[in-house]
């Protein structure tokens, strides 16, 4: 039997996979459907947890170098009262790592540059998984399989990996749409950026700094699914939304260009029992795709990856390896899902009452409590 593995999905989840088996001494090899692999143009929040899971992988400080680390973020009304203590300055010395922007790009070439050439193979699209007892098998389009000792599906919301495996159906739609955009800072905006999140009425808007001048900034609010406008009218549209808020929130949407905002409707499954089934397991989205609002997406893929490879390191029981990673990761990422889904109500509660009320409670709490809270998300280590 070959002791392949191969990893459906080229993104964040896929890459820091084929990293972590590749250490084990395995043949990994990437299956990506995309033509090429593009970094999209927005940032990506790595906590703790993170950081500490690719310092494993053995790429931890040329990702800190090619991001930022976050030392000033607080949260704030929609009117730019800060609500509460920040506790950012504090994350490195709790955790032992810090909080680090990075663009999804510069982290993407990172790994890349990890795996080496001929690992990724691209233009390859998986149509299905079958398996048997001694290996799995990939089904690609237009023609072909590839074999392995075992399958991991890295790839997202929508896993092809996934439905063939488990067959729980599509995923349904959170009620949210979000914004994400990277933009060029003059003098000016650079020195009028405060990091950190500002919460609406049903609402809220992210910035963050990027390693250079540029800023990252994201938005999110309740909306009606749809497929959206021409890029033009979307940002129109999203101008419109935030045109009351604190500066330089409308600052920051007006100076991005109509093309380089990336607009996602937002959707969540329920959490699976067990992250795989014989020699197929499922990492990152395709295994618990979570909303945005802890930053946790990446971060738990992240993980999922350096405690896959853990469990496979120096065994060829394929099948035992992968229950014990379900067995170490299912319950935990369903508890992150679970807070990411309750942390989302309470920053898009619409009414004057409850967002009132909501501020306050944000105002009233110490950073000793916000940071305990945060431990046993941000404090896991892979």
């Amino acid at each position: 039997m070959n002791d392949r593995a191969l990893v459906v999905g080229g993104g964040i989840a896929g890459l820091a996979s084929a990293i972590a088996l590749q250490r084990t001494g395995r043949e990994v090899i990437v299956l990506e459907r995309a033509p090429e692999l593009r970094g999209i143009g927005a940032g990506i929040s790595l906590w703790p947890n993170a950081v500490h899971a690719l310092r494993r992988l053995g790429i931890g400080g040329a990702v800190e170098s090619a991001g930022a680390p976050s030392h000033d973020a607080a949260l704030r009304s929609w009117r730019g009262s800060q609500l509460g203590e920040s506790i950012t300055a504090q994350i490195p010395a709790r955790f032992g790592a810090p909080l680090v922007i990075v663009h999804r790009a510069r982290l993407q070439a990172v790994m890349r540059h990890a795996l080496g050439p001929g690992a990724v193979r691209l233009g390859i699209e998986c149509v299905g998984v079958t398996q048997g007892e001694f290996e799995a098998s990939v089904r690609l389009s237009p023609a072909g399989v590839e074999h392995a000792a075992l399958v991991i599906g890295a790839d997202g919301l929508r896993s092809c990996v996934r439905s063939a495996v488990f067959g729980d159906g599509p995923p349904r739609y959170a009620g949210l749409t979000a914004w994400r955009g990277v933009v060029p800072l003059d003098d000016g905006l650079r020195r009028r950026i405060s990091s950190g999140e500002s919460f609406g009425r049903g609402s809220l808007f992210g910035i963050a700094r990027l390693n250079g001048s540029q800023a990252y900034w994201w938005a999110s609010t309740r909306r009606v699914e749809s497929d959206g406008d021409e890029p033009a009218s979307e940002k129109a549209s999203l101008l419109r939304a935030f045109s009351g808020w604190h500066a330089p929130i409308p600052e920051l949407v007006a100076a991005t260009p109509p093309d380089a905002i990336i607009r996602t409707c937002l959707y969540e499954r329920m959490p699976l029992a067990s992250l795989n089934a014989g020699r197929v397991a499922l990492v990152g989205d395709a295994a618990h795709p979570m909303l945005p609002n802890l930053g946790q997406g990446a971060c738990q893929a992240i993980e999922d990856a350096v405690v896959l490879a853990d469990e496979l390191a120096g065994t060829h029981d394929v099948v035992a390896a992968l229950a014990r990673y379900s067995a170490l990761r299912a319950r935990h990422t369903a508890a992150v899902v679970n807070a990411s889904k309750h942390m989302s109500r309470i920053a898009h509660l619409q009414g004057p009452l409850a967002s009132g009320l909501r501020n306050g409670l944000m105002r009233a709490t110490p950073s000793s409590v916000s940071l305990r809270r945060l431990g046993p998300i941000v404090g896991h280590r892979a």
